[in-house]
């Protein structure tokens, strides 16, 4: 039947056609019942355009249901015709989701799920690269460190086009068990690791000498902002010389957890430039109460996005001191879109990029430290902190 309409429609159009080639500014067509329907030239153009569009799918699915080896999954077709959609953009940042998958990343921004505790990226060559453990967690536990590429879970190959897959083949029920294949320095390592319930300690305060608070911030989640907030009163309460605000290998998560802590480092200005598609700079800004204790930021390749916000921000209002290497460099943000079908399905799409205070992209480019500090490879000794320490001490 769908075939026979198809056709019907087709005739339409070539009427259509040679209505529109002989001078009509518009069309009369009465396509299925005797109901008149006038289409101007655009809406006739349009019209082809949507025929052909679905009959080339509907062309293309028939073929596989037709010439494939064996019976289709017609579901794991259309998955993947979904999937595919957004493989077009070119965008490893925009995706269709499962509502199963959606809960997921729901849950893993939230900040408590059940799993083994790493974060993870696509390298520039396409492999799975692990940028943070959750201390204490059963991946850093089972000795998985920073910088391994995970090369196979439960020997299953993956790479930076399986993100999803990758991570939820690892999260599971806690005191489940997963085999995780890791790839370091040329040779493969096979660790298995037991899940459990993971709570990211996303902000770790330490203190060093001279009375100067070294914070860790892992990533920003939901709650990041306000515990920040919570030990930054303390340390204001207590006197402390000076603050060290670690985001190296942080790779972002919720922007207003990070604006949220740009505010409490940064006297009145702006923070950061949301940029639409029609060109339109979106200012977020600070108020005028800001800290009076001194700090440095700490910054690497591993360093992304909602974290380049605040580093970004920090530089171009002269909050502090940057001190690393490049950041990595991703500027553009993403929003979920609930699509209106029976499956509970969600789109993660690119609807933003964002500018520095300066009006400085970050894609593709990161921001420059104005101090940069290689760290040495193989030697345990933090240069980067060390020169952190050292401009402190001379503020």
């Amino acid at each position: 039947m769908a075939i026979k309409k198809i056709g019907i429609i087709l005739v339409i159009i070539l009427a259509l056609v040679v209505g529109l080639a002989l001078g009509n500014l518009s069309t009369r067509i009465a396509p299925y019942g005797g109901n008149v329907v006038i289409l101007s030239a655009a809406e006739h153009a349009a019209l082809v355009q949507r025929v052909e569009r679905h009959s080339r799918l509907d062309m293309l699915i028939d073929l596989i249901q037709t010439h494939y080896f064996t019976d289709v999954d017609m579901e794991a077709l259309r998955l993947g015709i979904y999937r595919g959609l957004f493989d077009g953009l070119n965008d490893v940042n925009s995706m269709y989701l499962t509502a199963e998958e959606h809960e997921t990343l729901m849950l893993n921004l939230a900040g408590e799920f059940e799993g083994i505790g790493i974060t993870f990226s696509a390298n520039e060559d396409n492999y799975l690269v692990i940028v943070s453990t959750v201390e204490g967690g059963p991946a850093e536990t089972a000795g998985l460190r920073v910088g391994d590429i995970i090369f196979m879970v439960d020997g299953v190959h993956y790479t930076g086009d399986d993100m999803n897959a990758a991570g939820a083949h690892m999260r599971g029920p806690a005191g489940t068990s997963v085999v995780v294949t890791i790839l370091r320095d040329g040779e493969t390592h096979d660790f298995e690791i037991v899940r459990a319930s993971v709570i990211r300690q996303t902000v770790i305060v330490e203190m060093l000498p001279g009375r100067i608070a070294h914070i860790r911030i892992t990533g920003f989640e939901g709650n990041t902002g306000e515990i920040f907030e919570n030990e930054l009163r303390g340390l204001e309460m207590a006197g402390v010389n000076g603050m060290i605000i670690d985001i190296r290998n942080n790779m972002g998560g919720i922007i207003s957890q990070g604006t949220h802590i740009a505010n409490l480092l940064l006297p009145e200005g702006t923070i950061v430039y949301l940029v639409d598609n029609a060109g339109r700079r979106i200012p977020t800004n600070s108020d005028r109460n800001s800290t009076r204790i001194p700090y440095v930021v700490l910054v690497n390749s591993g360093t992304a996005s909602t974290s380049e916000i605040l580093a970004a921000a920090v530089q171009d209002n002269k909050g502090g001191y940057l001190v690393g290497t490049q950041t990595f460099g991703k500027g553009t943000i993403q929003s979920f879109i609930h699509v209106n079908d029976d499956y509970g399905s969600v789109i993660r799409l690119t609807t933003n990029q964002y500018l520095s205070p300066n009006g400085n992209p970050i894609e593709q480019v990161g921001v420059t430290p104005d101090y940069i500090v290689e760290m040495v490879e193989g030697d345990s000794f933090d240069f980067q902190l060390e020169k952190a320490l050292e401009i402190l001490n001379r503020l």
